[in-house]
């Protein structure tokens, strides 16, 4: 290999493996909604491995072959192990906040039982019920609340949950 190979080689690795990484951590929170990485951390996370498997992969590379691409094969290992445990503590983390808001869900049904007139637990119960995905059930508590309470904000999450729904749904 020329060394115009091995730059261009340990390029499009290195590019390749930071944004691997990034997406990795990304998926937390576009995937599962379970909190926000910043952009500075994602860019820095990025920047960092990127750097440092370049110039890992060029050392090892213009010194041996055979060295590079066994460490480049070990890179993507631990890449791979780590996407795997993030996703298993991902889904892990989803799984529980599924039973949390079941469980709220169970509780506010509970409270309305007892004061059906409350428009509070309506409105808590709308957002549980849509942070579940379920947004037939989110739109009717949201007029539930709305009917109970006619403020502005009760109004205007059932105008809102009303348009995020899917077209033709009732």
């Amino acid at each position: 290999m020329t060394l115009f190979d091995i730059l261009l080689y340990c390029t499009v690795f290195s590019l390749a493996y930071s944004w691997v990484l990034v997406w990795i951590l990304e998926r937390r929170e576009k995937k599962y909604g379970q909190g926000a990485l910043s952009f500075t951390d994602a860019f820095l996370s990025g920047a960092v491995t990127l750097v440092l498997v370049y110039a890992s992969s060029l050392g090892l590379l213009t010194r041996s072959y055979r060295a590079g691409i066994t460490y480049d094969v070990a890179l993507l290992t631990a890449l791979a192990g780590f996407c795997l445990y993030r996703e298993s503590l991902y889904r892990l983390r989803a799984k529980r906040m599924r039973h949390r808001r079941l469980a709220e869900i169970r509780l506010l049904n509970a409270h309305i039982a007892k004061d059906p007139s409350n428009a509070v637990y309506y409105e808590r119960l709308s957002e549980v019920f849509e942070r579940l995905g379920e947004t037939g059930e989110a739109l009717e508590a949201a007029r539930m609340a709305a009917k109970l309470d006619p403020a502005v904000r009760n109004q205007w999450r059932v105008r809102q949950l009303e348009e995020s729904r899917p077209r033709g749904s009732v």
